[in-house]
């Protein structure tokens, strides 16, 4: 216990003076990651964004039915159960005068989950239900279920969309760290090789850069918080306070976690070939 202590501890203090110490690649390697780091932000916010939207739209999503004026109230009882085994809401509404016109008796179907539409509407055409079901109004149907497929079909391209850019992004943090720790490895490749031959395990010397690398990633990390905080803030189109709430109880945690490891990754990559193999190479 008391040996990676003290490892921990050294490769600490000694990763700490190697930022410091290669200050401009340093410097670089995190504006560059916080770039990264930016902008993925922002693909997490529009996904967000998204998603929030069509939520909204969701709680006001409803349908109404007109039923006939002496339905079969055995028949709309066994309708109710089936739309029951759905996330929606049903209330009916009684036949009424508006103006001196006649409103016939109706059903208004509140949807909470916008996928389940298409399966509500076929229980209601059944023929079983012709005796409760009166007159279909087969355009608003058309316009209805238009709407909410263009609706879906947004959700699942930008779930898409921010997948594989997630992907990239994280490509190109790893190649960032491993591009970085390739130019410090070969200005202080010798250093790695003298302490090889004097018997250091590669623990000892590994460890220094991939706390560096850890240390690269969560500043970097950091200050793409910051700056994107403030970005957002400017930004009045958007709901600024769902979508910081969201990052901050979801994403930043995982986010500067997530970056360390990379840092970590990248450097590992990097120094790994200098820990084996004949020296000089």
């Amino acid at each position: 216990m008391k040996h990676w202590k003290a490892l921990l501890s050294r490769s600490f203090r000694e990763g700490s003076i190697q930022v410091w110490r290669n200050k401009f690649l340093s410097g670089t390697t995190i504006l560059l990651g916080a770039l990264i780091l930016f902008l993925l932000n922002f693909v997490f916010s529009i996904q967000f964004f998204a998603d929030y939207s069509i939520r909204n739209l969701e709680s006001r999503a409803d349908f109404s039915v007109v039923l006939k004026d002496d339905f079969d109230a055995f028949e709309f009882d066994a309708l109710r159960n089936e739309l029951g085994m759905f996330d929606v809401q049903t209330q009916v509404f009684e036949a009424e005068t508006r103006e001196d016109v006649e409103v016939p008796p109706r059903l208004h179907i509140k949807f909470k989950k916008l996928e389940q539409v298409q399966e509500v509407f076929e229980i209601l055409k059944k023929p079983r239900y012709d005796s409760v079901v009166g007159d279909w109004d087969s355009a608003g149907e058309r316009d209805f279920v238009n709407i909410v497929g263009k609706l879906l079909n947004v959700r699942e391209g930008v779930s898409r969309a921010s997948f594989w850019l997630i992907l990239l992004f994280l490509a190109g943090g790893v190649l960032l760290a491993f591009n970085t720790f390739r130019i410090v490895l070969f200005s202080r490749k010798d250093e790695v090789f003298i302490a090889r031959l004097v018997g250091a395990d590669p623990k000892f010397i590994a460890g220094p850069f991939l706390v560096e690398g850890g240390l690269l990633g969560m500043v970097s990390s950091l200050l793409a918080i910051v700056l994107f905080t403030f970005v957002l803030k400017q930004i009045e189109v958007l709901p600024r306070g769902e979508i910081f709430l969201h990052l901050w109880n979801d994403i930043f945690s995982f986010e500067i976690l997530s970056a360390g490891l990379v840092g970590v990754a990248g450097a590992w990559i990097a120094v790994r070939k200098y820990l084996r193999g004949k020296f000089g190479e």
